[in-house]
């Protein structure tokens, strides 16, 4: 986790998540499924927010691309549904997912922004199913804004699996030890930190900036 006497001299890139980081947090769209469903917040955010389960959870397998939001993903949901009563509705769901609207946290674009301009390589890791790709690119200038850019169900893994932390280090050409990691779930900053990466566990705008650059303050310009 984020410490004061991590020297930034150490640092030559930043990672970023996507909701949560550079969207506002997906926590109250849940809320809103929630209460489409019948279902208790907790239930869901457990499903799409959670670690790597032991049971094979067909979210989860549909953020590393095994898993179209069909059919057969509807019938799966619904059997994790099932003991807590209730009714998993496909036609309510995906528009959920594909036609979200989100809000960009402009301090994050800053920050983004700040680190491009002293030389600092950054890329963005998100956790995401194929059908919400769009609602990212429409929200946050990706392409413009990021060095690397990995999708979790472009490369059949997710957070806080280490995996996908080795392979945006090794896309951003630098050793893990080398990146700062800023997420909003406390278990894919654990994730990045064993692979020796540097955390921040996103709370706020103001707070997330100025760590940022607390630690990159003496590099570049």
């Amino acid at each position: 986790m984020y410490d004061e006497k991590v020297s930034g001299d150490s640092l030559q890139a930043a990672i970023f998540d996507y909701g949560g980081v550079m969207a506002k947090s997906p926590i109250g769209r849940v809320h809103l499924l929630a209460n489409e469903f019948n279902a208790e917040p907790n239930l869901l955010l457990s499903l799409f927010m959670g670690e790597n389960d032991d049971y094979l959870n067909p979210w989860f397998e549909a953020e590393c691309g095994r898993q179209p939001l069909n059919d057969d993903f509807a019938i799966k949901m619904q059997k994790i549904l099932d003991p807590h009563g209730v009714t998993f509705d496909l036609d309510v769901f995906l528009p959920w997912v594909a036609e979200a609207e989100n809000e960009a946290d402009e301090s994050m674009d800053e920050a983004v922004k700040w680190l491009r301009a002293k030389g600092i390589s950054v890329a963005l890791l998100t956790n995401a199913v194929a059908e919400f790709r769009p609602v990212i690119e429409n929200t946050v200038p990706i392409y413009e804004l990021f060095d690397v850019i990995v999708d979790s169900s472009e490369v059949g893994f997710r957070k806080p699996d280490r995996q996908i932390y080795e392979l945006t280090a090794q896309r951003l050409g630098v050793p893990p030890e080398s990146c700062l990691m800023v997420d909003d779930l406390i278990h894919n900053v654990a994730g990045a930190e064993t692979t020796g990466m540097t955390g921040i566990l996103f709370h706020d705008s103001e707070t997330a900036l100025h760590e940022i650059k607390d630690l990159f303050g003496s590099i570049g310009n």
